[in-house]
């Protein structure tokens, strides 16, 4: 069901739907403001603290809300719904079938492997920078900032398993509080030195550019800062639809975060001196510990959005054959989207300390900030072009003439943040590198093993004329093969009548299909053909958002003649042992890879929801 479509037809879920948004869509991009300015204006000295910068940085950050986040993501990408879904991996699940898309595919990949190069600064940024506010009112804890920070974040992480459904809840109304006060502390100030407002005018942005020259252009890199929630708008679309959002976003979000740059940029123009720290020596020194607590709170939700989204995107690549399965724990009966991978959140906790202290401050990581986000909205350009053209019969003039200045307002940030490679940008970098090479290996592996095994498999039409000629011994119950390739044979079937020359009464092949919408309903879900002397082949279909449960969907089905028992039915599960040999098809390292990849790959009873007390593995050795 498109989430945004029946939200057009039921108002009064409106304001939950809004509420919610706030406090997971909009926790990244409302953090901004404890660090943009500041490092916008403070970049070693080069952008000197004057009227002329303030105002000029203030333009440029307002127009980056309105075009990036307000033209690009809320009127524009988000148009593009996979089912109602987001997210960049819902833009290569839409062009996935189009002809020539292989290299789209290939580039957006590149950008979901960018987001966990993302996943891992934005909590250690945005904690670290909350808690440096008690500096503030406290300059002698200084040297407790980097363990509070580690402690915080070790908490968050830890917490993890426990699922998100609790914490939700309050998410929505702290966020709310939080844009308030953004929007007040910065109104004050405003009404000290009205003014600032004339900083709107996108006359100030380009004499910016035409003062500073080559140093404006790289400010860029500290300005993107006020947008780096943007991908967040469009992956967390299908989570609360597209309306609820766009009415988050004008009615509260845009409105604080302009008051409050606004009400930063009049501080500056009275005190030069508050450089320091802008966002927190906006409230009077009675009112900056509780700010700091409110500031922690926020980016403690901003972090969890980023958290969750790693699981999610981790669990769309699996089920999109990009990476092997990993370890899913359901933490909610009631919403199937909401899930822990062990796995993922102690790599990104581990990442998360090592960022805090090998860079020390916010000021420090901000200099590694951005790199990834930005080549990731750039590839959601690309990819958005795609979907006009081939999916909204968009010609090429129209597209390119929409398409066309925000990509190049994309290119402009991405080049600009590309200077902060040596300082710390490298880091995203590798993260992305390393994931893209990873999710391209394992695909390229996959097909490899598939076309391995239909090579040399056996059709079921000749299985079963060669069955009936020879007397195999048929006891009770039903037995399950699950198998990749339909039409097929599966190999541990063989493998089981070769060593135990025994079937069961019932024999299943069992093919689990993941299709390119984000969700299958279960209506739609099973597709059956039935063979001769108890076979049948049995295909479920699964949405890349869908966790598979075999376990309890199987039981429920309604086929005759077919009936999965739990206490009489047996699942065979093939594990592949990959064997290395110099093959063309992909170069040695990469078969190694894939070969390492696929021996620690997790249990595929546990993955599928199968009982693992019914749950048989037959081995099957494969070279590649």
């Amino acid at each position: 069901m498109n989430t945004s479509k029946s939200s057009l037809n039921a108002p009064p879920s409106l304001l939950p739907l809004s509420v919610g948004a706030l406090g997971v869509v909009f926790g990244d991009i409302g953090t901004s403001p404890l660090y943009a300015l500041r490092e916008s204006l403070s970049d070693e000295g080069q952008i000197a603290v004057v009227e002329g910068n303030v105002y000029g940085v203030l333009s440029l950050m307002f127009w980056s809300l309105i075009i990036v986040v307000t033209v690009k993501y809320l009127l524009l990408v988000m148009r593009a719904d996979n089912d109602g879904e987001g997210g960049i991996l819902a833009l290569v699940a839409l062009v996935g079938g189009d002809r020539g898309s292989r290299f789209f595919v290939l580039v957006g990949l590149f950008g979901t492997a960018l987001l966990y190069g993302d996943g891992m600064i934005t909590p250690a940024i945005s904690v670290l920078s909350a808690v440096e506010g008690i500096e503030v009112a406290l300059p002698s804890v200084h040297r407790w900032v980097l363990p509070i920070a580690a402690a915080i974040l070790i908490g968050l992480f830890s917490v993890q398993h426990r699922g998100t459904a609790a914490m939700g809840r309050f998410f929505g109304p702290i966020m709310i509080v939080w844009f308030f006060v953004l929007g007040f502390l910065g109104a004050l100030e405003i009404g000290r030195e009205p003014g600032i407002l004339t900083a709107l005018n996108p006359v100030y942005a380009i004499r910016f550019f035409a003062d500073n020259g080559v140093q404006g252009f790289l400010t860029l890199g500290t300005v993107f800062l006020v947008v780096t929630g943007g991908e967040a708008l469009y992956a967390d679309m299908g989570h609360f639809g597209r309306l609820p959002i766009q009415i988050a976003w004008f009615c509260l979000a845009l409105p604080a975060l302009v008051l409050n740059y606004l009400g930063q940029g009049a501080l500056l123009l009275s005190d030069q001196t508050t450089i320091e720290s802008p966002f927190f020596l906006l409230a009077p020194s009675w009112g900056q510990l509780p700010l700091t607590v409110l500031a922690t709170a926020a980016t403690i939700i901003a972090s969890q959005a980023l958290i969750t989204g790693a699981f999610s995107l981790t669990v769309q690549a699996i089920n999109l054959n990009f990476l092997p399965r990993i370890r899913v724990v359901q933490t909610s009966a009631a919403q199937k989207g909401q899930v822990y991978i062990p796995a993922i959140n102690w790599f990104l906790l581990v990442a998360c300390l090592i960022l805090v202290f090998s860079f020390g401050s916010s000021a420090r990581l901000a200099a590694a900030y951005g790199v990834a986000v930005t080549i990731t909205m750039v590839v959601t350009t690309g990819l958005i072009a795609a979907v006009a053209v081939n999916h909204w019969g968009w010609s090429n003039m129209r597209t390119a003439v929409v398409v066309t200045p925000l990509l190049l307002v994309d290119v402009a940030f991405a080049a600009a943040n590309l200077f902060k490679i040596p300082s710390g940008g490298w880091f995203p970098l590798v993260i992305g590198m390393v994931g893209f090479v990873v999710f391209t290996t394992w695909s390229a592996g996959r097909q490899l093993v598939a076309q391995r095994v239909e090579r040399g498999g056996l059709s079921v039409s000749v299985f079963l004329s060669d069955l009936s000629e020879n007397s195999f011994s048929r006891h009770p119950g039903t037995g399950v093969y699950l198998h990749r390739t339909g039409g097929l044979v599966p190999p541990a079937l063989l493998a089981n009548l070769r060593h135990n020359a025994s079937l069961h009464e019932t024999v299943v092949l069992l093919s689990v299909v993941t299709d390119e919408r984000p969700h299958v309903l279960p209506a739609a879900r099973d597709r059956v053909t039935q063979h001769p002397l108890g076979f049948f082949e049995l295909e479920m279909r699964y949405g890349y958002l869908d966790q598979p449960d075999l376990g309890s969907d199987l039981p429920g089905l309604l086929i005759d003649g077919l009936t999965f028992d739990p206490d009489h039915t047996t699942y065979f599960l093939g594990r592949e042992r990959i064997g290395v040999i110099d093959d063309p098809s992909m170069s040695s390292w990469r078969e190694h890879l894939y070969a390492l990849l696929s021996r620690n790959a997790a249990d595929p009873s546990a993955h599928f929801g199968l009982p693992i007390e019914r749950s048989v593995d037959i081995g099957t050795h494969l070279s590649i």
